[in-house]
C-alpha cells in the first residue's frame, strides 16, 4: 500500500495501539473512520463531493447574480415609464402655453366681428368662449406636470416642479382677478363664469405676453421636457445597488417636498 501523506503510518499506529489495548473499542472505531476517510480520498469520492459543493456555490452565485439583474431591469423599465409620462406631460403644458402666446391673425386674443342679433350691429369682440376653453386646457395641462414632477426620482425634474410652482405663486393676485385660484395643493382651478366676466385685456396681458405666466411655463416645461428625454435616452437609470441615479447630476435627491 503506497504511503499517501502519511496515512499508512497513521493507521498502523493507531491499528497497534488499538490491539495493544491502548483505546479500547474506541481504537478500532477510530481505526474504521481512519480506513473509510482513507478509502474516500483513494477511490476520488472527497474530489466528486468538493467539486459538486463548488458547483452548487457557483450557481448560487450565478442566481444572486441574475436576480439582481432582473431587480434593476425592472426597476430601469419602472423610472423610465416615468420619465416618459413625465415628458408626455411637458410636451402637453409646453402646446398650451404656446396657443395662448401665439400672436398675429392666430393670436386667440385676436377681436373677432360679432354681429348683434337684434340691432344687426356689427362690433369688434372677443372671442371668450374660445379663450376660456384654451385658458382651461392650460391650466389642467399645469396641475398634471406638477404632479408627475413632483413624483419623479430626478433630482432636476423635481427641482423645475418645485420651481414652476414657485413661479405660478407669484401671479396668484393677478390669477385671482380673472376667476383662477391658486388652490392648497398648488393646482390651478378656473371658475368660468369669473373669467368670462373679467377683463380680457388682463386675461391677455396674462397669458399673451413676453413675459406672461404662459411664457414662463413655456419654459419650465421645455426644462423638463428636455430632462427626460436625456434621462430616459441614458443606457442605465439605476446603480449596481439600485439606487436612483440622477442622469444629469449624479447625485441623489430627496425630501423636496
Amino acid at each position: 500500500m503506497a504511503n499517501f501523506f502519511g496515512v499508512n503510518s497513521y493507521l498502523n499506529s493507531n491499528f497497534f495501539n488499538s490491539m495493544l489495548g491502548g483505546t479500547g473499542s474506541s481504537g478500532f472505531g477510530s481505526l474504521y473512520s481512519s480506513l473509510g476517510d482513507y478509502s474516500m480520498i483513494r477511490s476520488g469520492a472527497y474530489r466528486t463531493l468538493v467539486k459538486a459543493y463548488y458547483a452548487q456555490e457557483s450557481g448560487d452565485t450565478k442566481t444572486t447574480k441574475s436576480s439582481s439583474k432582473e431587480t434593476t431591469e425592472k426597476a430601469d423599465t419602472t423610472a423610465k415609464k416615468g420619465l416618459l409620462e413625465t415628458k408626455t406631460k411637458a410636451d402637453a403644458l409646453k402646446k398650451s402655453a404656446d396657443a395662448l402666446m401665439e400672436r398675429g391673425t392666430d393670436s386667440l386674443f385676436r377681436k373677432v366681428e360679432v354681429k348683434d342679433a337684434e340691432t344687426g350691429k356689427v362690433s369688434l369682440q372677443y372671442d371668450t368662449d374660445k379663450i376660456y376653453n384654451a385658458v382651461k386646457k392650460f391650466t389642467e395641462d399645469y396641475n398634471a406636470l406638477i404632479g408627475q414632477a413632483g413624483k419623479s426620482n430626478n433630482a432636476s425634474i423635481l427641482r423645475k416642479g418645485v420651481n414652476m410652482i414657485g413661479d405660478m405663486a407669484n401671479y396668484e393676485n393677478a390669477l385671482k382677478d380673472i376667476g383662477i385660484t391658486i388652490n392648497s395643493d398648488n393646482t390651478l382651478s378656473i371658475d368660468e363664469k369669473a373669467f368670462k366676466e373679467a377683463d380680457m385685456l388682463d386675461v391677455k396681458s396674462m397669458f399673451n405676453g413676453s413675459v406672461s405666466v404662459a411664457a414662463k411655463m413655456y419654459q419650465r416645461a421645455s426644462d423638463i421636457y428636455n430632462l427626460s428625454n436625456n434621462a430616459v435616452s441614458s443606457n442605465s437609470l439605476y446603480n449596481s445597488s439600485a439606487g436612483y441615479v440622477d442622469s444629469l447630476s449624479g447625485t441623489l435627491y430627496n425630501g423636496i417636498f
